[in-house]
């Protein structure tokens, strides 16, 4: 018997014998590497709902895959890399993604940003969509939406009912959905509360990433902030305004900043189109 049968076949007496506790959104069976120094995560999921993305649909909205341009790959690449050195220093294990102002890349970082920690074998991702206003995650992936955050912070939605698994190891996600007045209390409902402390005590290797809203426009990134271990800004090459830049970090000063990622940059501007065969 293999060790994913093994796994669900505990899952399953468990649950018979009442013992399995609070349900999870997957069960994790923990394998050991080829080093044997690190142990690697193969999620199996017994409750998330999966919707495995059409990689050329993901490509032609800019979502990176193993085909994807290499020095675009790369880039992100370092960005997680950066990232994770001052999270594990700092024990962060929450990041919440926003922008100064609209149209400025900060939900594709997310998704690609979400997408390139995940492939870390030692570590699950949740990407939660938490812009109300405008939520792309699932459009970007290509994914169909059922039950979302709107419903479970106002109609107690099970939250096994609302995550969605793209097909990709060790990412789920949660996506927003649109309600037609004041997000922003939504955000800050002790139901959004309860919500938080449950998907960040659940897993200890889980690392969360919010999509915001953007910081100029709206006071929804401030309540999401309150969640977030640490702030990522992006904004767009020759767009965004630095007076508007200054506001939104203005709105986030009490939160820890990782630093801000310039997006949108011209390819003859970047180092790495122009190296060996990129």
């Amino acid at each position: 018997m293999s060790m994913l049968e093994k796994a669900l076949n505990r899952a399953r007496q468990a649950r018979q014998e009442g013992k399995a506790g609070p349900i999870r959104d997957h069960q994790e069976p923990e394998t050991v590497s080829q080093t044997g120094s690190e142990g690697i995560i193969n999620p199996v999921y017994t409750h998330t709902k999966v919707c495995r993305a059409d990689h050329a649909l993901l490509e032609r909205r800019g979502v990176i895959t193993p085909d994807f341009h290499p020095a675009i790959v790369e880039e992100y690449n370092l960005l997680r890399a950066k990232l994770e050195a001052i999270m594990i220093k700092n024990g962060f294990k929450s990041i919440l993604i926003t922008s100064p102002g609209p149209e400025e890349g900060k939900t594709l970082t997310a998704v690609n940003l979400a997408i390139s920690l995940s492939r870390e074998a030692s570590r699950t991702v949740l990407l939660v969509d938490a812009d109300m206003r405008n939520p792309a995650v699932t459009e970007y992936l290509g994914i169909s939406k059922g039950p979302v955050l709107f419903e479970h912070l106002t109609k107690d939605a099970p939250l096994k009912d609302l995550l969605i698994n793209p097909g990709l190891p060790r990412l789920t996600v949660l996506p927003a959905g649109t309600p037609s007045d004041y997000p922003a209390d939504l955000l800050a409902s002790p139901a959004m509360k309860r919500l938080v402390a449950d998907i960040k005590d659940r897993y200890p290797e889980r690392t969360i990433i919010f999509d915001s809203p953007p910081l100029t426009a709206f006071s929804d990134g401030l309540y999401l902030a309150r969640y977030a271990d640490a702030v990522l800004m992006v904004v767009r090459s020759g767009v965004t305004k630095e007076n508007d830049l200054i506001h939104a970090l203005e709105n986030v000063s009490d939160r820890p900043l990782l630093g801000t990622v310039l997006n949108r940059v011209k390819k003859d501007q970047c180092a790495a189109y122009s190296y060996g065969k990129y």
